[in-house]
């Protein structure tokens, strides 16, 4: 007999989507899904890559069994195998490195795939409970570095009040992709009350058709372009003196800097028109309340924590913080979440603390974040240094394609004694390791949702809802919890997992705010736990103002803590280190700045290309390039080009577009799976060796390339 259960949807991560979904199901076979009508996200509206995803559970590609590897790494010849016999295997060799040097030889690898709630929470637990301080996230080049810049400026990232704004400011961000269920709509819900809507992107995307001013910075320069809003609107006394005098530190210092960087200077620099930048920052800042909304477009540059702190100090001086329509400070955040500590992770108040002496890493503030970065990672395995990295665990990440500068990464990859890739496909990861194991998808096990980050559809409650297993998964798939639980337990952990199911670590957890596993699923709809009243919700600086992160006790305009620790105080602009600025030289043979940054909406990082629906509307990766150069090069829209950069080369569509400036190149992200067909890395072209000081982030986002036209012998 059919019947419907209720979910959420994680084809796109519940961090940005958590839509509501009616799963279809007849003889333990999903037939169809739906968006959930009335769900507070998305109210029945569905992209196309969540009605796809009735075909990922029944991909004929997905891996089904444990597999060895019978040969080098990256050749592709496997040998089935039991799950006895991998974890025998498993146990045997990660007791053997404990043995001999110690659980920090062990390094983890959690990916955006399994979800990040419940799941990065086991993760970390295992890690810590092996006393392995080396957990490593693609945080760096993806939404962590920000996560630096606004905790070090004002305490904590922030909820959005999009139904009570008059002002929108989307920098670096197209919800028409990333989030186009949820925060899209409530944009231009926004926009027919009345709003003003601002966009700032290298790209003229879908959302900025919709602004009221749109400014097409050069890729890499958002610092800069930053500062000289704050210069205007200081300039002429637009910003909150009275908040700004209460309750921010350092604002003559601020002052002092911002000086340096008057439009008309910003212009030669972001190629922003002076009078452009100067509407701009009028209207955001007398146009209250307003919202200043960056995303991840402001990632994965060398210089992204101070280009986000620059944006968080535009938000605190306007006095569009954590006041009714603005910025609003995320009352769930830690320390104030009120659920069970998962992870047991001790956190300690001083800079360094001993997990971050103990590990690899070399940057105290993004470990005390989000642990390690993918580089430093890279770095140890090649090195040796500051000790070795004997085996790696990769949980749901494809580090093969997604970082920077893939074949060093693959490099590494090969050199590891151990690699074992625990995912619901064989990825371009899997086919590097030595034992691959299968994996369940979001529809095949249960997982706890709580609506972080853009998936919180009210600012003013906190939210939970279960994701439900709604079929069996197929060959002998596993869901992340028990193949971790499992892994702990054999090791010798397992008073670290006491419980017997996923529901009953579940209950645990939500156990401090009398909610149980059993409540969320007889009431599938989301949970309000709790509402707050507008006296809670608003203007809660002494509570924030009193972390760690800001010894002063406000909005840091200066910050004392990165002084501290030998980093700028101030929110400087550093030129990327490869530009046609910074290397006047190189760009004599790599003319052209490339963003490789575009991220088709039907896709996740390089997850679902071999899904039909999807690889029916959109098959090929390419690179898109303005009509004017394209004519100056020869190529015509379709045709096949050479991108080449000082790391290596690959062949890409062309599309000619006119939304971009003509000495700027986009291409796409994530294709370059062996189980799909073979398709060209871009990451190839990408550098790894320019970071960012405080948050390891690479430069993905601005470096030189040259393209021609591919001639047919």
């Amino acid at each position: 007999m059919a019947k419907v259960v209720k979910s959420i949807c994680q084809m796109c991560g519940t961090t940005y989507g958590a839509c509501g979904i009616d799963v279809h199901v007849e003889d333990n076979k999903i037939i169809k899904i739906e968006g959930t009508k009335g769900h507070p996200v998305n109210d029945g509206r569905l992209c196309a890559k969540g009605l796809a995803a009735v075909q990922l559970v029944y991909d004929p590609n997905r891996l089904l069994y444990p597999m060895k590897r019978i040969n080098k790494r990256g050749e592709g010849k496997w040998q089935r195998i039991s799950w006895d016999e991998a974890m025998d295997t498993i146990v045997t060799k990660l007791k053997g490195i404990i043995a001999s040097d110690g659980g920090r030889a062990i390094s983890w690898l959690k990916g955006q795939a399994p979800g990040w709630e419940s799941n990065w929470d086991y993760c970390q637990r295992f890690m810590n409970a092996i006393g392995s301080p080396n957990i490593v996230t693609h945080g760096h080049n993806c939404h962590q570095a920000r996560v630096i810049g606004h905790a070090y400026t004002h305490g904590i990232m922030t909820d959005y009040d999009y139904a009570n704004t008059r002002c929108i400011l989307l920098w670096g961000n197209n919800p028409v992709i990333r989030s186009m269920s949820g925060v899209a709509p409530r944009i231009m819900k926004a926009k027919q009350r009345g709003a003003k809507l601002i966009v700032i992107d290298p790209r003229f995307s879908r959302i900025a058709a919709k602004a009221d001013i749109y400014l097409q910075p050069r890729p890499g320069s958002d610092g800069a372009l930053a500062l000289a809003m704050l210069n205007v609107i200081i300039g002429e006394n637009l910003h909150d003196k009275e908040f700004v005098d209460k309750w921010t530190y350092g604002f003559d210092k601020l002052s002092e800097l911002v000086k340096k960087y008057p439009p008309e200077k910003v212009e030669e620099i972001t190629w922003v028109p002076a009078d452009t930048i100067r509407e701009a920052a009028r209207v955001f800042a007398t146009t209250k309340p307003a919202i200043l909304h960056d995303e991840n477009g402001i990632d994965q540059q060398p210089n992204v924590v101070q280009t986000t702190r620059a944006l968080s100090i535009l938000r605190a001086i306007t006095g569009n913080l954590d006041v009714p329509g603005s910025n609003v400070l995320n009352p769930e955040a830690p320390p104030f979440r009120k659920t069970a500590d998962m992870t047991l992770r001790k956190r300690a108040p001083e800079d360094t603390p001993k997990a971050f002496r103990e590990s690899i890493s070399k940057h105290p503030i993004y470990y005390a974040t989000f642990y390690l970065s993918v580089p430093e990672l890279i770095d140890a395995i090649l090195t040796e240094k500051p000790y070795p990295i004997k085996a790696v665990i990769v949980q749901g990440m494809n580090p093969a394609i997604i970082s920077s500068n893939t074949k060093r990464v693959r490099e590494a990859l090969r050199k590891v004694d151990f690699l074992v890739v625990f995912d619901p496909f064989p990825t371009a990861t899997a086919e590097l390791a030595d034992i691959a194991l299968p994996a369940a998808n979001f529809l095949e096990r249960t997982l706890l949702t709580k609506f972080p980050g853009d998936a919180k559809f009210r600012v003013d409650g906190t939210y939970y809802q279960l994701m439900p297993k709604v079929v069996e998964p197929p060959g002998e798939c596993k869901s992340d919890y028990d193949f971790i639980s499992e892994l702990a337990h054999r090791l010798g952990y397992g008073e670290a997992f006491p419980w017997k199911s996923v529901e009953e670590a579940i209950d645990y957890e939500l156990k401090p705010i009398c909610l149980s596993c059993k409540e969320l699923k007889d009431h599938p709809e989301p949970i309000i736990k709790y509402r707050y009243s507008p006296q809670e919700l608003y203007r809660k600086y002494e509570k924030f103002f009193s972390l760690p992160s800001l010894p002063d006790k406000k909005v840091a305009l200066y910050s004392t803590a990165f002084e501290r620790l030998g980093y700028d105080p101030l929110p400087t602009y550093v030129e990327p280190g490869e530009s046609p600025i910074s290397r006047p030289d190189l760009a004599k043979k790599y003319p052209l700045v490339c963003m490789a940054s575009i991220k088709p909406g039907l896709y996740t990082h390089s997850q679902f290309r071999s899904l039909p629906w999807l690889k029916e509307i959109m098959p090929d990766p390419w690179i898109e390039i303005h009509s004017e150069k394209a004519e100056e090069l020869d190529i015509k829209d379709g045709e096949m080009v050479v991108v080449e950069s000082l790391r290596g080369s690959i062949e890409l569509k062309c599309k000619v577009v006119d939304t971009m400036d003509p000495r700027v190149v986009a291409i796409t992200h994530g294709w370059g799976n062996p189980y799909v067909e073979p398709q060209p890395v871009t990451n190839i072209l990408t550098p790894s060796e320019i970071r960012c000081p405080v948050s390891d982030a690479e430069s993905n986002r601005c470096f030189l390339v040259k393209v021609t036209k591919k001639h047919r012998r």
